[in-house]
């Protein structure tokens, strides 16, 4: 879901949206922004994700660091000190 946060002078919408979704003990956050022309919008208030311009997209997640990403990097820490 995005919110028009701008009408451009040409009449095209700057929208932004954010969604929150939870998976197993995890909360990921995504969000959207991106400039929308009006006749790309349809009769059911929606817009295809191909229809938008100057996207940005963003990704967060409430864990700092996966367990398996941090057990390679000690593992890796580890083996430069004691490589035998």
């Amino acid at each position: 879901t995005a919110t028009v946060i701008d009408v451009l002078d040409n009449g095209n919408l700057r929208v932004s949206g954010e969604k929150q979704v939870a998976v197993n003990n995890d909360t990921d956050y995504i969000r959207i922004a991106g400039v929308v022309n009006p006749t790309n919008i349809t009769a059911s208030n929606t817009v295809s994700s191909t229809q938008l311009a100057d996207v940005q997209i963003e990704s967060k997640n409430t864990q700092g660091i996966d367990y398996a990403q941090m057990t390679s990097m000690l593992a890796r820490f580890f083996l430069t000190i004691l490589p035998f």
